[in-house]
């Protein structure tokens, strides 16, 4: 049985991201994981990813995260493409992004993508 595409976010939920992403009271990486130490490994600055993420949702290639539970809060996800430059080589960051409240705050959490199969590649030009 083939995989069904994935589902887009409401334009109204991607635009409350984006405002979000652009408010640095309004954004945060997810404390528990390791987002933190990924954004450092790969050189990113957390300031500058998240405009490249808010800058790419443009592209309205944002996406429902399935659910484990019915009763779980919903999620969105994304694939940012950064090119190989300097010294890194190409990366392909999944973003999970988990917004609550209103006006709603954003919790991001990265990791190098195991979805890249899955979801379309927006792509960065940093």
């Amino acid at each position: 049985m083939p995989s069904l595409p994935p589902r887009k976010a409401p334009a109204t939920i991607r635009r409350q991201i984006v405002d979000a992403l652009r408010d640095p009271g309004r954004r945060f990486l997810d404390a528990n994981s390791s987002s933190r130490n990924h954004l450092d490994r790969w050189g990113l600055k957390a300031d500058g990813f998240f405009a490249d993420l808010a800058d790419g949702l443009a592209s309205e290639l944002l996406f429902l995260k399935p659910k484990n539970q019915a009763a779980q809060p919903q999620r969105y996800q994304c694939v940012l493409a950064y090119p190989p430059g300097n010294s890194y080589p190409a990366l392909d960051v999944h973003v999970t992004l988990s917004p609550r409240g209103e006006p709603p705050r954003v919790m991001v959490a990265v990791h190098e993508s195991d979805t890249v199969h899955t979801l379309p590649r927006i792509p960065v030009d940093p």
